[in-house]
């Protein structure tokens, strides 16, 4: 592989040209014509970060939002980042969600404003259920009432018993 640097001021005397091409080949496409292709990145390599603050590869400042909606575009306003999708161009808020307090089990919902919402995993004898259009764990199992599953008809069914035929 050829040499990737910049020409050297005062050195590389007759092929600043050639090695000035070969540097941005190696980002941007040459297609030779005065067309869109023409110059824009094949791949955007990003160096790492540090632990030092100021130092992340990617910072995003909030900002208004564009007031029309752009294909591809990305954008990041009060704690919200938005990615605008191609077809139709409808901008999509990109889910984030981290949460210490989450465990094995929890479910995660969105509430009117668009936020997760935990939802801690249900107990023994609890089903999900909706209360006032939101997702609640309720229970059903008390005393000695049982769920059965199968073919045949239980022989002696109780109040609040539930039976759900497989067939």
């Amino acid at each position: 592989m050829a040499e990737q640097r910049l020409p050297a001021v005062n050195g590389d005397d007759g092929a600043w040209g050639d090695i000035l091409n070969q540097f941005l080949s190696k980002e941007h496409y040459n297609t030779g014509l005065n067309d869109p292709l023409n110059g824009g990145h094949k791949a955007i390599t990003i160096r790492p970060g540090t632990t030092a603050a100021g130092t992340a590869p990617i910072k995003l400042t909030s900002g208004p939002l564009l007031s029309t909606p752009e294909s591809g575009a990305v954008e990041f306003l009060t704690d919200k980042f938005y990615a605008t999708q191609t077809t139709g161009s409808t901008r999509k808020t990109i889910a984030i969600y981290d949460d210490g307090a989450g465990a094995t089990g929890d479910l995660y919902y969105r509430d009117a404003s668009g936020n997760f919402i935990r939802l801690p995993v249900g107990s023994t004898s609890q089903i999900l259920s909706v209360t006032g259009g939101l997702p609640s764990w309720k229970t059903i199992l008390s005393g000695t009432s049982k769920i059965s599953v199968g073919t045949a008809t239980p022989t002696s069914p109780a109040v609040g018993d539930l039976w759900i035929d497989t067939n």
